[in-house]
């Protein structure tokens, strides 16, 4: 059986480059869905543009976060930024060096061949590239990382806003404490106003009284 040369990503595991077999019409989805399960998807349009160039296909589980534990992080890049793409993880635009999503399950990467609109073997090149992105800060554990960093960056977010909204509150009671100081003071004036007004009333009536 012929086989294409292709590059395994698996979950908490060092990249490798594995021989993925093809079918008699030079197709590997049997091979695909054998290694990732039963739905496959293409997912090489969430990694930074060129960083594998365009004659790559990048394939893992459709399931997703859903039945499949976190891999590799896919990092922000300034372009990604440029291009104002939004981060599943976030819902807001990607911020360059900053995690921009994150891929579940093992990963399966092959060469395209666009001329022919099949699966190919990749090239030496080809082979590295991939190998450089899913090593080192994208290598084992970086998709747990990422994860790890965005729930904490909401976290201190969420931390931040309740900080503000109590600083706020604090603000509020200490007017409110004042204008209440300040309203006891006027009604307390009030009050010995009236009573000197009213005194000064009665003493008089009684230096004009005629008995």
């Amino acid at each position: 059986m012929d086989t294409l040369r292709a590059v395994l990503v698996p979950v908490n595991a060092e990249c490798r480059e594995i021989e993925l077999p093809i079918d008699e019409d030079g197709n590997c989805g049997d091979a695909l869905k054998e290694l990732l399960g039963a739905r496959v998807t293409n997912v090489s349009n969430k990694l930074p543009d060129k960083s594998l160039g365009e004659a790559v296909c990048v394939y893992v589980n459709s399931a997703g976060r859903s039945a499949c534990p976190a891999n590799r992080a896919i990092w922000g890049t300034k372009e990604m930024t440029d291009e104002g793409r939004e981060s599943p993880l976030t819902g807001q635009t990607v911020v360059a060096g900053e995690p921009a999503d994150v891929l579940y399950g093992d990963i399966v990467i092959v060469g395209y061949d666009p001329y022919e609109g099949l699966e190919c073997s990749l090239t030496d090149t080809e082979c590295r590239d991939v190998i450089d992105l899913f090593s080192g800060r994208g290598g084992p554990y970086s998709g747990v990382s990422a994860l790890g960093l965005v729930q904490s960056k909401e976290l201190d977010r969420e931390l931040k806003e309740r900080a503000e909204w109590n600083n706020e509150s604090s603000q509020f009671d200490e007017i409110i404490c004042y204008k209440k100081d300040e309203a006891a003071l006027y009604n307390q004036r009030l009050e010995e106003e009236y009573r000197d007004t009213y005194d000064d009333y009665w003493q008089n009536s009684y230096d004009d009284t005629e008995w």
